[in-house]
């Protein structure tokens, strides 16, 4: 090859002219690229800024509701435990509280009291609260209290340093009165009929009442938001080693972990969702520049043959596409502030903590996510730049001026201009089918281009649609179809629902168990400790049967009975201290009231089926022919305790009724333990219980081992279904009957009912689901805009790229409208390809997205996206049908 030339360093002039020139010539390329650079940036960052957002909102959301931000607790830590938690690899933070008392004001209960660390405060206590004013105790006499604590003892306008007259009631016996000053106060945000207010005070207080936190003191922890609760929990216990068999880490996820499940199911799912929403931006940028290769090495080949180095055309095709991308830059980044930090903020604000405290402490724009999205963009465009330029200058003059973008052994040049004349002498059938067969041509003639922009369109279409599955199947609104309309149960006596018990319910979301408490059974049967007492008597039982017209397939009944029980000493060893080694092994040991519930056949058979899949020491033979009870634990035992259950299998257990209102002793009826299951644990079949929980002795029992028991069956709880249309008579129905029978309830001394109604949830959850599916739908629609921009990019830059081949078949005798044609049915040609990658890889790609979420989330429903995949492939194929016609028309015009 000659040694090529150069354009003399000393007239620059020269440069610029050429540069201004190939700028000119490239000028529809150059603005899809800017298109592309801005609408890439501002994808990634509405994309990713959304998915950051909702998944902060939800945090914020459970953060706030639950009043902390710790995932699991270790009570009664030691110092050398709790140095041994923080340097564990995969715990992120810990701290440390102990919970003082409680405060009053005269008689009236206004707070607990409690002592946090620095870390426990900034880290766990810190982002459950809002409009914080002040700081955290530090001097003796400094107390921070909640809002609504200042409100009830009439301060509507705190003021830093006034004082606070409260009596401190420490433990069960020491009782204390101080004088506080105010420190700060903050807005809380927990329910208060189920989490009493919360106030602190400084360490030096606590060393004044005799307390330390270098001592025992609660731990709270929060693991890698990486580790579910379950898996650090097992770590836990493998790295720490505990004071006696009894101390047990208790919590679950991180807040964080579970924002992420709720939206995408975990972190596998959105490291893949990440790489498509790259991968989908990266294909919109690099096809722009890489379909242009043709023109721009040609041109580049002229400059060649004007002599230009190589060290001149890599500047000047750099410094080109340089300007073009930070003009591109600057838009997007512009479009993504305002959407980040503006818009989408009040959005979730709105939507998601309405009752939370709005968007104050939200914060969704982030500078690292913009500067992310502008580096991705501008590696993208470097590197499909670099591909162009590089390969350009390194080909001679004369391949680069007559470089056509085809592969060896691809159809001539010769052959497709004799096919162009044969076309012109067919009739008008003949002629569409040639054209048909031109535009097939046209596109196995470049098949990089094929491929990528094929690849491109399918991986706007999967990604829309998975979006569309994830959308709706993890829409909130599936917890509720899962709900029955009306459940009606028995409530906790005053006194506990004063301390929050039997209402936990009420701050929590729908799809989490109502009947989970931290009551005891002193309070749930303080005032009806007697064997005739049913939650739901038989009476009002029949009276709501009539609003279901008796119907069994709209009923559900949790059955069974409040008895008292004794265990063995091996039996009951799990539960308790270590008894004393001096008394007898088979000491029976009476610890009080139990629940005990009927399980259907159905029931027994699943949890056999789980405990063998699991692997579980249990006697589920005993429990199905009727001779044993299963006693259900909320995870409340340590491992050394677990194993001590295992050894509990096969112990007595005796149970006796409650005595009548005329107080006659009844006789004990012996049943078989047949062990401790765990229903926390993960794959546990669904079970509808009563109040349950760790204070609570629960026991499941079959139809044939509660015949043997010598007390009548008891409804606990019922279920009700009404028609679709009826549910608000229905609901008019049922308040009347709960309220006779509360009103007569209140007369005998006796608890009363109350219902959870399904239409009250949907109506106060309704702002949040509209605000998923809003956040949601968006996401689908930015990644199909995505989509579509960049057919749009690669359709314009090709056929601005393919002047000079229409201008040989025009003069080969095509016509204007003939052309126009050939490129529809290539657009078509693009479409159908597309649709054949939709149904071969992306229909089982959408099944196994549905494994996987389903995996992870309980109420998650698969659908198949029939309707939006309709509208989508229709838009589609109108698009791409039209499109290519509409660029040809105006680069007509452009000539």
């Amino acid at each position: 090859m000659a040694q090529r030339g150069h354009v003399s360093e000393k007239n620059p002039s020269v440069i610029r002219i050429l540069a201004a020139r190939n700028a000119a010539g490239s000028r529809g390329r150059n603005m899809i690229l800017f298109l592309a650079v801005a609408l890439g940036i501002l994808t990634l960052t509405m994309v990713f800024g959304t998915a950051k957002g909702k998944m902060q909102a939800e945090y914020l959301r459970t953060v706030r509701r639950d009043g902390t931000a710790a995932a699991t607790i270790l009570e009664d830590g030691t110092k050398e435990q709790y140095v041994k938690i923080k340097e564990l690899g995969y715990i992120e933070k810990a701290g440390r509280m102990e919970r003082v008392g409680y405060a009053y004001n005269e008689t009236e209960s206004v707070c607990g009291i409690a002592v946090l660390d620095q870390i426990a405060w900034e880290e766990m206590m810190k982002p459950a609260y809002t409009d914080i004013q002040g700081h955290y105790p530090e001097e003796e006499n400094e107390i921070m209290l909640p809002i609504r604590v200042l409100e009830q003892m009439g301060i509507t306008e705190p003021r830093s340093g006034m004082k606070i007259s409260l009596t401190v009631k420490i433990g069960l016996f020491e009782q204390r009165e101080a004088t506080f000053l105010l420190s700060g106060w903050y807005r809380d945000y927990t329910n208060p009929a189920s989490h009493p207010a919360q106030g602190y005070v400084s360490e030096k207080k606590l060393r004044t009442w005799g307390g330390n936190l270098d001592e025992e003191s609660d731990i709270l922890i929060c693991q890698d938001d990486r580790i579910d609760g379950h898996t650090a929990e097992e770590k836990l216990y493998e790295d720490v080693k505990m004071t006696d068999d009894a101390q047990t880490f208790t919590g679950g996820n991180t807040y964080a972990y579970e924002a992420l499940n709720r939206f995408l199911g975990g972190y596998e799912m959105a490291v893949l969702g990440a790489f498509l929403v790259l991968a989908a931006v990266y294909f919109l940028i690099f096809n722009v520049l890489w379909i242009s290769m043709t023109g721009d090495i040609r041109q580049i080949g002229l400059l060649h043959t004007l002599g230009a180095t190589k060290k001149q055309l890599r500047s000047f095709y750099f410094r080109q596409i340089g300007i073009v991308f930070l003009g591109g830059t600057a838009v997007g980044a512009g479009s993504s502030w305002i959407f980040l930090s503006a818009w989408l903020p009040r959005v979730l604000g709105r939507q998601y903590l309405s009752q939370y405290g709005g968007s104050r402490g939200l914060s969704v724009f982030s500078i690292l996510l913009l500067a992310g999205a502008i580096l991705f963009v501008g590696i993208v465009t470097a590197a499909a730049a670099g591909a162009v330029v590089f390969r350009a200058v390194e080909m001679s003059c004369l391949e680069a001026m007559h470089y056509t973008g085809r592969k060896k052994g691809e159809r001539s040049e010769k052959r497709r201009k004799k096919n162009a004349e044969k076309k012109t002498e067919k009739n008008t059938w003949k002629e569409r089918r040639e054209i048909r067969r031109m535009a097939w041509q046209n596109l196995f003639r470049t098949r990089g281009r094929l491929i990528w922009t094929v690849l491109s369109l399918f991986l706007g279409l999967e990604t829309t649609m998975g979006a569309v599955v994830i959308t709706e199947g993890t829409d909130y609104g599936n917890v509720f179809d899962n709900m029955p309309d009306f459940v009606i149960a028995g409530r906790f006596a005053p006194w506990a629902e004063a301390e929050g018990w039997g209402k936990e319910y009420l701050g929590r979301d729908p799809g989490e168990d109502p009947f989970l408490t931290e009551g005891s059974m002193t309070g749930l049967l303080s005032e009806n400790a007697y064997d005739e007492f049913s939650p739901v008597s038989e009476e009002v039982k029949n009276q709501l049967l009539k609003v279901t017209d008796h119907k069994p397939e709209n009923v559900h009944l949790t059955e069974g009975a409040y008895m008292d029980v004794c265990f063995t000493q091996t039996g009951i060893r799990p539960l308790v201290d270590d008894p004393d080694e001096a008394k007898t092994e088979q000491m029976i040991i009476e610890t009080g009231g139990c629940t005990i519930q009927i399980l259907t056949g159905k029931e027994i058979e699943q949890l056999k089926a789980f405990a063998e899949e699991q692997s579980l020491k249990l006697d589920m033979e005993a429990l199905e022919e009727g001779f044993g009870v299963l006693l259900l634990q909320d995870h409340i035992l340590s491992k050394e305790k677990q194993k001590q259950a295992e050894e509990a299998v096969g112990e007595p257990v005796w149970f006796t009724s409650l005595r009548t209102k005329e107080e006659r002793e009844k006789e004990s009826t012996e049943m078989t333990l047949c062990g401790y299951m765990d229903t926390t644990l993960e794959g546990f079949p669904e079970l509808k219980q009563t109040w349950h929980g760790p204070r609570l002795l629960y026991f499941a029992i079959s139809e044939k081992g509660f015949e043997k028991l010598q007390t009548e069956k008891k409804t606990f709880s019922v279920e009700m279904n009404v028609q679709e249309g009826e549910e608000a008579a229905a609901e008019k129905e049922v308040q009347q009957i709960l309220s006779r029978e509360n009103q007569i309830r209140e007369e005998k001394q006796e608890t009363g009912l109350f219902q959870i109604s399904k239409q009250i949830l949907q109506k106060e959850a309704e702002g949040y689901v509209n605000g998923s599916r809003l956040l949601l739908g968006a996401l689908g629609a930015i990644l199909l805009l995505a989509g579509i921009m960049n057919y749009f990019n690669v359709m314009a830059v090709g056929i601005l790229t393919r002047q000079k081949e229409f201008a040989v078949l025009e003069s080969l005798g095509m016509t204007k409208r003939q052309q126009r044609r050939m490129l529809v049915n290539e657009g078509v040609a693009y479409f159908i390809l597309t649709l054949v990658l939709l149904a071969v890889p992306g229909i089982p790609g959408l099944l196994l997205l549905s494994f996987y979420m389903e995996s992870r989330l309980d109420y998650f429903v698969f659908q198949w996206p029939v309707a939006q995949a309709a509208v989508v492939l229709g838009g589609l194929l109108i698009l791409c049908a039209a499109m290519p016609a509409v660029i040809c028309r105006y680069a007509e015009r452009k000539k």
